[in-house]
């Protein structure tokens, strides 16, 4: 895995939370990297935007605000429903057989709990879902926008419950796709869409107070 890689997976678990300064000397130390190139994957990072750096602080995990957090997963619902409305039918037999064992692999990583393992396999399988999508420039947006609340991931990761009802999920999307019914694909997207941004918003006001929710 690459250190730009394991940094993000850091960020997601919250061993960098929100808000918290990313220490480059300590960096440097773990992954012997100089000082230039570990300042390229900071930016990667920002560009990724996982961090935002600041003058004469450094790198920043960035913490928004709940309410930027719910426009985001609004973003999200718009493109993914639009990938799922726009995906052909029939899936390829080889595309949808990856599909499945991916599901079953990601699974079988939740019921061991490792929660690295089922984050990267995640991934995977979201980016082989919407590789069906016949626009490209819609894929790589979704993939960018998916990146954009990582860092806020951890929040869900720490409900025990929250795996099994991602993995029934997955199975649900993968028997639409394999049913070729289109309807159902996109409301399984739609139930999918992970409810992140209400744990995020319950964490946030612990921290600073009640924010008032706009519209």
């Amino acid at each position: 895995m690459e250190v730009i890689d394991q940094i993000e997976e850091d960020i997601v678990f919250g061993l960098y939370p929100p808000g918290s300064r990313i220490v480059e000397d300590a960096l440097q130390k773990r992954f012997g990297l100089s000082r230039y190139l570990l300042r390229s994957i900071l930016g990667e990072l920002e560009n990724r935007g996982l961090v935002t750096r600041v003058p004469n602080r450094g790198a920043l995990v960035v913490e928004p605000t709940p309410d930027e957090i719910d426009d985001l997963y609004e973003v999200r619902e718009i493109l993914e429903l639009r990938a799922a409305e726009r995906t052909p039918f029939p899936i390829p037999p080889a595309g949808l057989g990856q599909m499945e064992e991916l599901v079953e692999t990601h699974a079988e990583a939740a019921s061991a709990r490792d929660l690295r393992r089922v984050f990267r396999l995640n991934v995977e399988l979201h980016r082989h879902q919407y590789s069906f999508c016949p626009n490209e420039m819609l894929q790589r947006v979704i993939e960018e926008y998916s990146r954009r609340v990582h860092s806020i991931r951890a929040v869900k990761y720490n409900d025990p419950g929250h795996l099994d009802v991602v993995v029934a999920q997955h199975r649900e999307i993968v028997e639409a796709m394999r049913q070729c019914d289109t309807a159902r694909y996109v409301e399984a997207v739609r139930v999918h869409l992970p409810d992140s941004s209400i744990a995020y918003r319950r964490a946030w006001e612990l921290k600073h107070g009640r924010s008032e929710q706009v519209g």
